[in-house]
Parts: structure tokens; sequence; C-alpha cells
């Protein structure tokens, strides 16, 4: 049997979102295979860390200062000094910058995973992700980013697809309670999006498309879970659109899960992603998908899960949606087609066993040298 190793996880905040939300899932499969989670965050704290802890891993906020901070490589090697792991993955540009300085003050390898690859957007941040693969294994979380790091940066990198649970199909008593708790009608469509409120999601979009919609899906009800600088904004469209009842705005909330049985369409309308979180839990939980046509959510949905639309595009959107809301026959097929897509590509545990041997690998090359 493999000895069991520790691994560093550095990200930049510990509010709630995509990476954090995936760092966190990380804990329960990698300790089954044998690999302890520490994790740290400099920017930032919140739920997050909690969350962490309560799964058994130790989860630290790092001093830190806004702004470029020269010392902190320093703070975070010694950090992973002490916390005695043997590996530091990284995740997003910022961290992967401070962390590739730390990783070599520590003296242990480093992964770095990318999410994206719009933050690639100035020849500066280019560079960096050109020598990015000399300094760490990268990996990517969809083929799409992969692609685009091979035909843009010139260096082709390994692909983990997110992964997610599958939970038991929901029972009508875990809908009619998740629907009493958002306060639906019987009749009404809820239509779930699940994402922070901020510009690259695009929720104006979706506000508008539900709005365009009403004339013929007159019972969808919009359920925005997630917080951020443009909730006032968006409040403020709502009630001017005449929509206050039919937008919920519920913030951040740690009981996703156990909302998502009460949703019958899932939509995201960002015009930037990579392989969201949100969307793969959502199919997994039976529920079909109306989103945007970017990153690799065209290559999720092509399946049959869902329909997406181009970014920006209200009325192809509100259409989509439309068009769903009044089909519950196409929502019962796509909904059964996502739930087996995540079963049969997207599972925690083929992601948990690649970044495993993702790890031991970048640990065996670094004893040889």
């Amino acid at each position: 049997m493999a000895r069991p190793i520790r691994v560093a996880q550095l990200i930049q905040y510990f509010g709630i979102g995509g990476i954090e939300r995936m760092v966190e899932g990380f804990v329960p499969p990698f300790s089954a295979r044998g690999v302890d989670t520490v994790v740290a965050a400099y920017r930032g704290d919140g739920p997050v860390r909690q969350a962490l802890e309560a799964r058994g891993a130790r989860a630290t906020l790092l001093p830190g200062r806004a702004g470029l901070d020269p010392l902190l490589p320093f703070r975070i090697a010694r950090w992973i000094r002490t916390s005695g792991a043997d590996v530091l993955h990284t995740h997003h540009l910022g961290p992967f910058i401070y962390g590739a300085a730390a990783a070599r003050l520590a003296g242990v390898p480093h992964v770095q995973t990318e999410h994206s690859h719009e933050i690639y957007d100035a020849p500066r941040r280019r560079a960096i992700g050109r020598r990015m693969d000399g300094l760490a294994t990268v990996v990517a979380v969809s083929e799409e980013i992969a692609s685009w790091r091979e035909a843009t940066l010139g260096r082709r990198c390994t692909v983990i697809p997110n992964g997610v649970p599958v939970p038991p199909i929901a029972t009508p008593e875990l809908r009619a309670r998740a629907r009493a708790v958002l306060g639906l009608e019987p009749d009404d469509v809820a239509v779930g999006c699940v994402a922070r409120l901020a510009p690259e999601k695009d929720h104006a979009t979706l506000v508008r498309a539900v709005h365009a919609a009403l004339p013929t899906g007159p019972r969808l009800r919009l359920v925005l879970v997630g917080d951020g600088p443009e909730r006032a904004t968006l409040e403020s469209l709502s009630s001017d659109l005449g929509l206050a009842d039919r937008v919920l705005f519920l913030g951040s909330r740690s009981d996703v899960a156990g909302l998502l049985p009460g949703l019958d369409l899932f939509t995201l309308a960002s015009r930037r992603e990579g392989l969201p979180l949100s969307l793969l839990e959502a199919l997994a939980a039976g529920i079909p998908a109306v989103t945007t046509a970017v990153g690799e959510m065209p290559r999720v949905l092509s399946g049959g899960a869902g329909r997406t639309v181009p970014a920006g595009d209200v009325p192809a959107l509100a259409t989509a949606m439309a068009a769903a809301a009044t089909d519950p026959a196409w929502r019962r097929t796509a909904g059964a087609s996502g739930r087996e897509l995540v079963r049969s590509s997207y599972s925690m545990g083929a992601m948990a066993d690649a970044y495993v041997h993702v790890y031991r690998s970048a640990l065996h090359r670094r004893r040889a040298a």
C-alpha cells in the first residue's frame, strides 16, 4: 500500500465559490485514498473554512495585504513546511504566482489547476502561462481549456474533469420540502442559477430573459443562489422589470444540495466559464439545463442533458427557457440524461483517483531528480 501523503491546497478566498467548493469536496475522497488535505487562503475568510474544518481538514487564513505582496511566498513556504505537506496544489493564476515561488522555497513539487482561460487576457499573463509548465504540473478541468492552452500558449496539459457526487433520486417528499423552503406554488416552473453575482456571470441577461419569456412561460420563477457585487444592481433591474415577485435572491447558501430537488430547470448565463461545479451538481440531481455556449458547457450538454444559447442573447435564452418550461416530457428525458452523464464521466471518485495519481507522480519525479 502506498504511504499516505499530505497535500497543501492554496486558494485566494474561503468564500463560497466554485474553486473553494471544489477544494472542500476533495477532502473525503482524498482521505479515502490515503491523502491528507490542508488548505490555506490569503485574500479573505469565509464559510468554506468552517466547512473544511468540519470535514477534518486543517484550514488556515494566511496574513496578507491587498495588491502585490512580495513577502507572501515566504509565508506560504513557512505554512507548507509547518503543515508537513508533501505537495503544493494551487488553483488559478494568483495562487500559482505566489505558490510557484513558495514551492521552490519549501522544496516540494507543485501542481496547478487551470479553471478557465479568459484570465489570460493580457500579454503579461500569457507570458506567465507559457512558463507555467516549467514550474508545475499543470492540469485543466476541461478539454476546452487544454485545447486553448495548446493553441494559444503552445503548451499541452493533462485534463482532469471536475467531479461531483451523484445523490439518490429525489423523492416527492424531498421535492415538496425544497419547494416549500423556496416558497414556490405547485405549478411554478422554478429556474435555478447557482453562481456568484459577478459581472462575468451576466445575471442581468438572465433576468431580462425571464421577463421576455413570461408571455409563453407565465409560471417561470427565477431562483438565484449566490451573492456578490452585482446584487443591488440586479435587484433594481428585477424591480424595474416588474419581476420583484418572480426573482428570488437567496444569497450564499450552504444547503444547495437540499434546494436542488425543488428546481425544474438549471441555468447559467455566463460570458465565461470553465467546467462549473454548479452545472454538474444540477445534472447529477436530474435537473436539465439551459446555459450559454461558453467554456466546456456545450460539450457537457451536447448529449441531451440540456440546451445552449449564445452568450448575451436575451431572446435566445428566453426562447429556450420558455420551451423547457412548457415541455415537462423534455425536462424528464434531459434530466435522466444529465444524471447518467455525471455518473459515467464526471464522478467524484474518478476525479480523486486522477489527482492522486498526479500527486504521486510529481513526488516520484522530485525524488528521482
